[in-house]
């Protein structure tokens, strides 16, 4: 069977091109070997004996992208659907082990208090801040074009060349700089100011300052002031929301679809060879994956250099999950519903010292059973010693989960005391979990950490596969992971199909 474009994978980023392409008449077809859309950005439900049930976010709990001029505003009025989300202010709390910062999405309400909450340098700091917010001004202006990103061809460099801007020359001189070299710039050197600013790069740029690239990490330190959403029902209502566009417009879903071989003929991708044996053909392959796993597919047939940077490309964070059921009892009325808890100064972020909390509002009853409310925690984590855990049987695997669990929990009493007393139901998702159910090598989740090296220009790209007719779109390829992000590149990729 032919195909005008097969799509592998029904995450955010793939579905958003399935969609796009399929309104425009494309014939296609979307493979999922999952049973449900979203990737990692998606939900499951928890059923109890007595019929109620637990709605839990699977992975990514904190959206953007929806305000006028986001990607996902702008895939929203292509296909002339509305996603279910509504704005959240405050965007978080921010939990430090001797202060509570509250990241406000006004930027009035956000000057003062990040005044407020770290006075030691104030006044030096509030030019770091002014700085990065006229940089992230500029970045999404930029952004909001479309640009042809990274360029790849000359037809793309002609794109930038007709797009330039002056205010755009001035982000020339910060390609090279990172987060780190700007607030050593300012002399900023108060310990809780810095803890602070690696926290929220590590959820969005998944490296500290020392390695965040300036440009990239301006842009992830003004997430709040653009806009944190909440998706009504669970993450899964902008996949299914997507989805039912996908399927108005006449594509072709397959569930339980798992793509075996990545078919390559005289040095083109020609179609797939599905686990089944089954093979389909289409003019245009759009793999939905992270690049280890597009070098796994495609076998022999990935070009050398393609294969050297999957090797040479440092592994990215895995995530170790709680998914609870607590007592609404235990949630202070007013909460915000995201809170990030840095436990000690002098440790590294991640593996528990660091923990993000999701709570649905509490007038969204749809997610927890009555008198209850549905959390989510998570912490970055290295995938290998799940891995070795794993191997070395049952016991030791059980073991670290329950270890990192009792962290995680430590974490969240910071913000809910006495969360444990109210736990009506609890389970744990480890880097082998992401990898059985969402298919991704080694269960690494977030995108490539956002270095200079491997940020904007240097970026890796939708042709990045190195192979004709073959794209790439999600958090693997510019401009990164966040739903936001890799629907930005599934725009980036249409339009250079369709020219839209």
């Amino acid at each position: 069977m032919s195909y005008d474009a097969i799509i592998i994978g029904a995450g955010v980023g793939g579905l958003s091109a399935a969609a796009l392409l399929a309104r425009d008449g494309w014939r296609t077809a979307l493979l999922e070997a999952h049973i449900a859309p979203g990737g990692c950005a998606s939900s499951y439900q928890r059923k109890r004996s007595d019929g109620s049930s637990y709605i839990f976010d699977v992975g990514a709990t904190l959206f953007g992208g929806f305000q006028p001029g986001g990607a996902h505003d702008w895939v929203a009025q292509r296909l002339g659907l509305r996603f279910p989300v509504v704005r959240l202010e405050p965007a978080m709390q921010v939990w430090l082990p001797d202060r509570v910062v509250t990241r406000y999405g006004d930027p009035v309400a956000w000057q003062a208090e990040r005044q407020r909450a770290f006075p030691a340098q104030a006044a030096v700091a509030e030019r770091f801040w002014r700085n990065q917010e006229a940089l992230a001004a500029i970045a999404w202006r930029f952004a909001a074009r479309n640009p042809p990103m990274p360029p790849e061809t000359l037809g793309d460099l002609l794109g930038l060349a007709r797009g330039l801007r002056p205010d755009l020359l001035t982000l020339l001189p910060h390609l090279e700089r990172t987060v780190g070299h700007e607030l050593r710039r300012h002399r900023l050197d108060d310990r809780a100011l810095q803890a602070f600013i690696d926290a929220q790069l590590l959820i969005s740029a998944q490296v500290p300052a020392a390695e965040a690239a300036w440009l990239f990490g301006s842009v992830a330190l003004d997430l709040a002031r653009q806009g944190v959403f909440y998706a009504e029902g669970g993450a899964w209502s902008i996949a299914r929301t997507l989805l039912d566009a996908y399927l108005r417009d006449g594509g072709e879903l397959r569930y339980r679809t798992r793509v075996e071989r990545i078919l390559v003929e005289s040095g083109r991708a020609v179609g797939v060879r599905l686990a089944s044996g089954e093979e389909l053909r289409a003019r245009q392959i759009i793999a939905g994956l992270p690049l280890w796993d597009v070098v796994r597919l495609l076998g022999e047939a990935a070009p050398p250099h393609v294969r050297r940077l999957a090797q040479a490309t440092p592994e990215a964070w895995g995530a170790f999950m709680l998914y609870l059921g607590v007592d609404a009892a235990a949630i202070p009325p007013g909460l915000p519903e995201h809170h990030q808890v840095l436990l000690r100064y002098d440790e590294p972020m991640g593996e528990g010292n660091t923990a993000f909390l999701s709570l649905h509002p509490a007038q969204d009853t749809s997610r927890a059973p009555t008198g209850q409310r549905a959390l989510t925690i998570s912490t970055h984590t290295r995938v290998g010693p799940w891995w070795q855990a794993r191997a070395d049987g049952p016991a030791a695997y059980q073991e670290r989960k329950e270890i990192w669990a009792e962290r995680l929990l430590a974490a969240a009493e910071v913000v809910l005391p006495g969360l444990r007393g109210q736990i009506r139901y609890q389970q744990a998702g480890t880097p082998v979990s992401f990898e059985r159910y969402t298919g991704r090598e080694r269960g690494m989740v977030g995108g490539l950490g956002q270095r200079p090296a491997q940020s904007g220009f240097m970026s890796l790209g939708a042709r990045g596969a190195g192979l004709a007719r073959l794209w790439l779109v999600g958090d693997s390829v510019f401009p990164g992971q966040s739903t936001a992000a890799v629907t930005q590149g599934a725009i980036r990729l249409y339009r250079a199909l369709c020219g839209g």
